[in-house]
């Protein structure tokens, strides 16, 4: 036996090792969604994924290590939510989308990731348009034109999106409802077309980051920066050139009738976005845990460390708290506050109550489901 061979052997011998880990590991996961089904738990908590990766991190006792580390916990963490999933759904009843008589409207084009939350949310048999901007759905609903707008308000890689604190403050809207979308980047051609055909590739900057590790492997495309991944997805369909590949998601391959030649591309498999639903008035939900709220402060002392006692003193569950700059005040802010747990409904009122006296603007922004448990 060669030398490497001998080495070849040791490897085998260690994979055999990590499959039974792996086969223990997604074992364990099934009690822990055995538990959750019974809590009505979530199947998604990132705050626990983001404890298990410094964990790990720090068992390995080697900072060079860390990234890769986080990369494969993140595809072991993924396909153990994937198992869950599929047993939470097996067992509990299917969330009841929301009705909508009017139509929903939503920023982008068809085939973007706010089309493909929409859809998620309200199923198929709903009229839906694109609007050009977040201010534009914002107008529409505030202004009775469409029923329900759905926008992006949270990237787990990018962080929140401002602009859309910013449009709760000045439209009288409500939250009604959430949506969670796994961001899942694939390679898309048109059909009969093939990875070896391919010389120019489209999408979005971001994107191209996201999938780095890829588009390494192969040097020779020209990566071209465009609108974003639907608006490629479409260009590539129209062009009908096999030289010519966007990154964008499935759903947009769906709409555009383009070919996967690659699915799942991205460096890291953890790319969340929640997308929240907006309405006119608010809408009652018996199952609603989760609840969001918007105030700015009185110009006093402690008054934020008052505002913050009140919650913990209500055994409120903050999931959440954003500040964004007020336009027309120097360094004032005003606060966006998310909670969550079974009940919330009967406890917001009392939290508000208690937190009034110490604000100067208070407003109840929403009262609805989670959007992992959707």
């Amino acid at each position: 036996m060669t030398e490497l061979e001998k080495l070849r052997e040791q490897i085998d011998k260690v994979d055999r090792t990590i499959i039974d880990a792996f086969i223990e590991r997604l074992h364990i996961a099934q009690g822990v969604a055995d538990y959750k089904i019974t809590h009505d738990l979530p199947v998604l908590d990132r705050s626990r994924e983001q404890e298990v990766l410094k964990k790990r991190r720090a068992m390995a006792e080697d900072p060079s290590l860390d990234a890769d580390i986080d990369r494969l916990f993140e595809l072991l963490m993924k396909i153990s939510r994937e198992h869950q999933a599929k047993q939470v759904e097996d067992v509990r009843p299917a969330a009841k989308k929301m009705a909508a008589v009017g139509t929903i409207g939503y920023q982008g084009v068809r085939g973007a990731y706010s089309d493909l939350a929409q859809n998620r949310y309200f199923g198929d048999d709903v009229n839906s348009i694109s609007l050009p901007a977040f201010e534009d759905v914002f107008r529409a609903v505030a202004d009775g034109e469409i029923e329900y707008g759905v926008v992006p308000i949270e990237n787990s890689y990018a962080g929140s999106v401002g602009q859309v604190y910013d449009l709760l403050d000045q439209f009288d809207v409500k939250i009604v409802g959430e949506q969670m979308i796994h961001i899942e980047n694939a390679l898309l051609g048109v059909p009969g077309g093939t990875i070896k055909d391919i010389k120019e590739v489209y999408s979005h900057d971001q994107p191209f980051l996201q999938c780095a590790a890829y588009l390494k492997k192969h040097p020779v495309w020209k990566q071209i920066p465009y609108y974003n991944t639907a608006v490629s997805a479409k260009y590539v369909a129209e062009c009908g050139d096999k030289a010519k590949a966007a990154i964008a998601s499935e759903y947009a391959a769906e709409i555009y009738g383009l070919q996967v030649l690659k699915p799942s591309i991205s460096t890291s498999g953890e790319n969340t976005t929640r997308f929240i639903v907006i309405g006119a008035q608010y809408v009652k939900n018996a199952a609603a845990n989760k609840a969001s709220v918007g105030f700015v402060l009185k110009h006093e002392s402690g008054a934020l460390a008052r505002v913050l006692n009140a919650f913990a003193r209500l055994h409120l569950n903050m999931v959440k708290i954003e500040s964004r700059p007020l336009h027309d005040k120097n360094f004032e802010y005003r606060f966006y506050v998310d909670f969550a747990g079974e009940g919330i409904a009967d406890q917001i009122d009392s939290a508000m109550d208690e937190i009034k006296p110490y604000c100067a603007q208070l407003r109840l922004l929403g009262v609805y489901r989670n959007g992992e448990q959707q």
